[in-house]
């Protein structure tokens, strides 16, 4: 389970982790023991936190249905006080942001290799918050940009220069999300009168990715060494104080392992039954 491979992570920085599900105490327990898992999992048979929170999925699972009662996939981020700060949803239950995409929003970096690029006038490290995923889930492509002194690199928005713009190739089974740039600043330069958005220094920008379903993806995930190629064209602009470079861009690519889903259920005495 990826939540489970990032718990030491998520630890490392003040996180805690429970997850809650509508499931019984018997199959969490079953769930658990096969999986060990070390984090605690909340069991809410009856939906009844789930339909406090307002987040029970009655459109896709009616009254009847025998997953009646089920949430949308997502994450509530709480301070200390038990306050939430941000929350994280899906519309289909298949789909879940993973543990380690939030890592990388909250600005860890993979455990595994990056990739480096380095121009005259910037280093580009690139990396995927999961060396590995599987079907549904969402992920997070990072840009790490480490400016060299007194250069600065055009923001969206801007205009008469090429801003930064990042653009994934298309990919069937991948849906892009909008890429997430950081707050930029206004430069003044003077002898154009004129003020633009500029990024500088060290900054990131992030690109979300949601891979296709199990069905979707079941072909590649028969190869030996299951995986998704995904490419991107970076393009930019960047300029000093006195002198302006010509556009550029640069070819991308991120290689992401597939795993299967785990499709185990749990023994059918203490499977839950459909309502009637």
């Amino acid at each position: 389970m990826e939540l489970e491979s990032q718990f030491e992570p998520l630890r490392s920085r003040g996180l805690g982790i429970a997850a809650i599900s509508y499931d019984s105490v018997e199959v969490l327990r079953a769930f658990a023991e096969r999986r060990k898992i070390s984090f605690p999992l909340l069991s809410d048979p009856d939906s009844s936190i789930i339909k406090r929170f307002g987040i029970q999925n009655e459109v896709d699972y009616p009254a009847g249905d025998r997953a009646h009662g089920v949430p949308y996939p997502g994450t509530f981020v709480t301070d200390a006080s038990g306050i939430i700060r941000s929350k994280f949803f899906e519309t289909k239950y298949t789909d879940r942001r993973t543990a380690g995409s939030f890592l990388a929003l909250g600005g860890a970096r993979a455990a595994g290799p990056a990739g480096v690029m380095r121009t005259d006038t910037f280093t580009l490290r690139t990396f995927s918050s999961n060396a590995t995923a599987a079907p549904g889930q969402r992920l997070t492509l990072v840009l790490e940009f480490e400016m060299k002194p007194g250069m600065h690199a055009y923001a969206p928005g801007v205009s008469g220069y090429r801003p930064l713009r990042l653009e994934l190739d298309p990919q069937p089974l991948v849906t892009a999300h909008d890429p997430v740039f950081p707050p930029s600043r206004p430069f003044v330069f003077a002898p154009l009168q004129e003020t633009v958005p500029v990024f500088e220094g060290a900054f990131r920008v992030l690109q979300d990715v949601t891979l296709a379903g199990g069905r979707e993806l079941a072909e590649v995930l028969k190869s030996a060494e299951p995986k998704l190629e995904l490419t991107a064209l970076l393009e930019y602009q960047v300029c000093s104080e006195d002198r302006c470079y010509p556009p550029g861009s640069l070819p991308l690519r991120f290689t992401i392992a597939l795993a299967p889903l785990d499709r185990e259920r749990a023994p059918e005495a203490i499977q839950r039954k459909p309502s009637r």
